[in-house]
């Protein structure tokens, strides 16, 4: 086993002798196929800070039906986001795959609030304008319209595609949960067609993004899922119940409505959304997460990650039974 910590400053320092006054690294909490640790050093007597992404100490120790994306690559597209003047933290070192530290980068950090739970409770949030909900579609649209053609080696996931990948994973378990095979069924019955793939992020929800109370989006995280597919997904993913922390009535996240969300997205894509692609995608992204709750409880029950965060998060798989039957109902309505 490596000394993480002192492999990252041994790096830094090679890289620039500001990193000398490296005073203190600490590892995050939660991650599920990558490790975020924060860097602090001192520039001019000024406190700064970088983050350092990696894959999970351990992931090789694990059978992964479906091995986490080269860091590469999404440091590669995050770079490219960047210079679309999309908010995006900016990348500072990769490190190789045959480095001690393995396949990983160095990106800036972004100050601002990050919890879902804070975003939504923030009362200046609320208030701002364009609302949180308008700054996510014209954001996601400019995410959709990155030039892709030139990075190699990227994944292609459709509707069938990703059906097949958690079908995979659930089976993998040996479990018969009645809500998640109708569910599945249900979405077999319905796969939209993609009339154009584009660079779709994947994970796009609040989680992963960087509020300011005062001027609203500063970045969007995690770009760990990104692959090229339906844009719908993104679309529906934000929307997914899990995500909105409680403010159910307000299906963007927990802080914004439908209409804004879409209105924006369509405004700045000049593209039209399909209502019906959009429920697909929201019952699918809502079965997602209950099998990665289930993947969260069996990383713990197997002793693979003993931390608290995979306990909490796998309870919740039995949330997502309640929102899926809602869900094929038609009880979430999508205007």
């Amino acid at each position: 086993m490596i000394d993480i910590k002192n492999k990252i400053k041994e790096y830094l320092t090679k890289k620039d002798t500001k990193f000398n006054s490296i005073f203190e690294i600490n590892k995050m909490s939660g991650g599920s196929s990558n490790e975020i640790w924060i860097i602090k050093y001192l520039d001019n007597n000024t406190e700064n800070k970088i983050v350092f992404r990696r894959h999970y100490s351990r992931i090789s120790e694990k059978e992964n039906l479906y091995p986490p994306l080269s860091l590469s690559i999404e440091s590669e597209v995050m770079a490219e986001a960047y210079k679309q003047k999309i908010p995006v933290p900016k990348i500072i070192y990769n490190v190789d795959k045959d480095h001690e530290l393995g396949e990983s980068f160095f990106m800036e950090f972004i100050d601002g609030i990050t919890l879902g739970n804070k975003i939504v409770e923030n009362r200046s949030v609320k208030l701002l304008k364009p609302n949180l909900a308008s700054q996510c579609g014209k954001i996601l649209a400019k995410i959709h319209s990155i030039p892709y053609q030139n990075i190699k080696d990227l994944n292609t996931s459709t509707g069938v595609d990703e059906i097949k990948k958690y079908k995979d994973i659930y089976q993998n378990y040996s479990l018969n949960i009645p809500v998640f095979n109708l569910s599945f069924k249900w979405l077999e019955k319905n796969i939209p067609p993609v009339t154009d793939k584009c660079l779709v992020h994947g994970d796009y929800r609040n989680g992963n993004i960087v509020v300011s109370s005062s001027i609203g989006i500063k970045s969007i995280l995690d770009w760990e899922l990104l692959h090229l597919g339906d844009r719908h997904e993104d679309l529906a993913w934000i929307c997914v119940n899990s995500w909105r922390f409680g403010k159910i009535k307000l299906p963007v996240g927990g802080f914004g409505l439908r209409n804004d969300f879409y209105s924006a997205y369509e405004q700045s894509s000049k593209r039209k959304l399909n209502k019906g692609s959009l429920k697909f995608w929201e019952i699918l992204g809502t079965l997602k997460w209950g099998i990665m709750c289930l993947k969260m409880y069996d990383a713990y029950k197997s002793g693979y990650d003993r931390s608290v965060d995979r306990a909490a998060i796998g309870r919740r798989s039995s949330e997502t039974e309640i929102d899926l039957l809602r869900l094929i109902d038609n009880e979430d309505r999508y205007e």
